[in-house]
């Protein structure tokens, strides 16, 4: 009976791991233009689908967050002694 339960915990440690992976890793299919991507993957070099994707989602992030910080503008004073 030990030997039965050992490795029921084993593959339920499996499964559990497995299911975790899988979580944390989804695939997403989305329809993207081909003629789009064919453009940027020409521009960038990117030579991977999903290179090009994580790319420009980075790209986005990065604009989003300069367009938050140039909504600060004039609305935040800072205190010039503090750096000298």
């Amino acid at each position: 009976m030990k030997g039965g339960l050992c490795l029921r915990n084993k593959l339920l440690c499996k499964y559990i791991c497995v299911s975790l992976l899988k979580f944390m890793c989804m695939r997403t299919n989305i329809d993207i233009d081909d003629d789009l991507l064919a453009k940027a993957q020409k521009l960038s070099n990117i030579k991977t689908k999903k290179a090009l994707v994580e790319k420009a989602l980075q790209l986005l992030v990065s604009l989003e967050n300069q367009k938050n910080l140039i909504n600060l503008w004039g609305k935040v004073e800072i205190d010039d002694k503090a750096y000298l």
